[in-house]
């Protein structure tokens, strides 16, 4: 990934994913509730699979810039997490699209709407910053500006996130 990579992704929820679509197991239950869900996420982040973030707003469209390096730039709120590229791509994925892989054996990440929302890496441990560049809010106003997340990756370690970023703020 040589330059930014900049690309825009939906979600009704205002949740959003990097995922290692290769390692991520998807199926929770075709009744899955919220806590069901959440400890899935919980699991396989623990796994380096998937790193889980809440926008803190309603939902909508989204632009994401992403570097392969970590830098300085700040924003409205920052989380590190790792990741595994099993594979030499990772996929930004929606919340739509993971719930709908959580309920249905045979529906598979990346979804088909979202196929092309993916990041050419080398397979390896990665530390992610993720930089939400617009207070939630005020999303009305800061939406307006792009990209709105900052998503930065470099090769190394970093800590395992026990939790969906920002969801409880």
């Amino acid at each position: 990934m040589p330059n930014d990579i900049n690309l825009n992704i939906t979600d009704d929820s205002g949740v959003l994913s990097l995922v290692d679509c290769a390692a991520y197991r998807t199926f929770v239950s075709e009744d899955w509730d919220y806590d069901g869900i959440t400890a899935h996420f919980q699991t396989q982040m623990s796994l380096r699979s998937i790193l889980v973030w809440h926008c803190g707003d309603g939902g909508g469209e989204y632009s994401v810039t992403f570097r392969d390096h970590i830098t300085s730039d700040t924003g409205y709120r920052e989380v590190v997490g790792a990741i595994e590229a099993t594979s030499n791509r990772l996929h930004l994925v929606s919340y739509n699209a993971l719930t709908m892989a959580a309920q249905f054996e045979d529906e598979l990440l990346p979804s088909k709407h979202e196929r092309d929302l993916v990041i050419a890496v080398e397979p390896g441990r990665y530390n992610v910053r993720i930089v939400q560049l617009y207070n939630p809010d005020k999303a009305g106003f800061a939406r307006k500006r792009k990209p709105h997340f900052l998503i930065e990756l470099a090769l190394g370690q970093s800590a395992i996130w026990s939790n969906v970023a920002w969801a409880l703020e």
